[in-house]
């Protein structure tokens, strides 16, 4: 298969980036993004921690208009890209953000509200999505202590059956085949289902469409996987998720850093889409910036995931992701 068009462009500005690096011998050209970022964008309300009704792929049929106005007050805001999550498990109720996926689909409803969701992203003027898919519960390779084939071939087929969806909707887009599903070392299981569903995934589709598999803390144990993971056919761009803490992750620099690092080593010069972020951090908005000017990495664009450092919420503590300009005033 050939190349999707947007990563064929991805992989020129990793190209030219890299020229750039190599041709100065005393200084680190500092790094710009190559394109404006957003937000994750998957709820469109909460109701105190509660996020659940709020699916802006469920309750799409039921909340179009809210949605279209949230999707006009992020792109007034700056926003021009935007990444969505696909909740999904086996025979999960309906009335949430999880969608039943049982079969290796959504349902007819879920699946008509996905192509609207898209629809209305690209007639708000987004430049850009990223589907990131999210199995839970039993379908999540996360937390099995063996293989699952049922379930593997449950979450594969779903990709399958949606990937359509999503290239008709007509705007540039890039898939993640596992929420932070690359692997560290020590999860053979995790890796296992990765290296297959890769395997599975390309031989269909080719590499064109899709970053492989998120990667989030520890960054640089899971690049010791992607050989294994990937063979020799690594993605064309690589999607890195960046939560500084101080309970031994490191902050974003530091994780930015080793992350490059790591790669670097092994002669991985793919840029990157940092996919989440902590929400309206400043902090966290220039230890990046400062990360690209020092390595020279590659940055296409950021989406912030709507939970702020603070997190007085699990998982999720603002709907919706408004604020952007902590990441505008550093360039994403």
């Amino acid at each position: 298969m050939s190349a999707h068009p947007r990563l064929l462009a991805l992989a020129t500005a990793v190209l030219l980036a890299t020229t750039a690096v190599l041709s100065s011998a005393t200084q680190v050209t500092a790094a710009e993004p190559t394109g404006r970022g957003g937000s994750n964008f998957t709820w469109f309300r909460l109701d105190g921690c509660d996020r659940e009704p709020y699916s802006t792929i469920s309750a799409f049929h039921q909340a179009e208009p809210e949605i279209r106005s949230v999707l006009k007050q992020l792109y007034d805001g700056g926003q021009r890209r935007l990444r969505i999550g696909i909740f999904h498990q086996r025979g999960h109720a309906p009335g949430g953000t999880v969608m039943d996926s049982a079969g290796g689909n959504l349902s007819a409803q879920n699946r008509a509200n996905l192509s609207g969701f898209l629809a209305a992203i690209k007639q708000a003027g987004f430049l850009e999505v990223e589907v990131a898919f999210h199995p839970i519960g039993v379908n999540d390779p996360h937390g099995w202590k063996s293989f699952s084939a049922s379930h593997y071939a449950e979450n594969r087929d779903l990709i399958g059956n949606l990937r359509p969806l999503i290239a008709a909707a007509g705007i540039p887009y890039t898939i993640d085949l596992l929420n932070e599903g690359l692997p560290m070392t020590s999860e053979s299981v995790l890796k296992d289902y990765s290296t297959r569903l890769w395997a599975d995934y390309t031989a269909r589709f080719g590499k064109g469409d899709t970053v492989g598999f998120s990667m989030t803390v520890w960054i640089a144990n899971r690049v010791e996987t992607m050989a294994s993971v990937y063979g020799g056919n690594l993605p064309d761009v690589f999607d890195v998720h960046l939560y500084g803490d101080d309970r031994g992750n490191g902050d974003e620099y530091e994780q930015f850093v080793a992350a490059h690092q790591a790669m670097a080593e092994r002669g991985y010069s793919q840029g990157w889409i940092i996919g989440e972020v902590h929400y309206a951090d400043a902090a966290a908005a220039g230890k990046i910036r400062r990360a690209m000017a020092d390595t020279g990495r590659t940055v296409f664009y950021l989406t912030q995931w709507p939970w702020t450092r603070a997190k007085r919420c699990p998982d999720v503590d603002v709907a919706p992701p408004t604020d952007f300009a902590a990441y505008l005033a550093e360039g994403f």
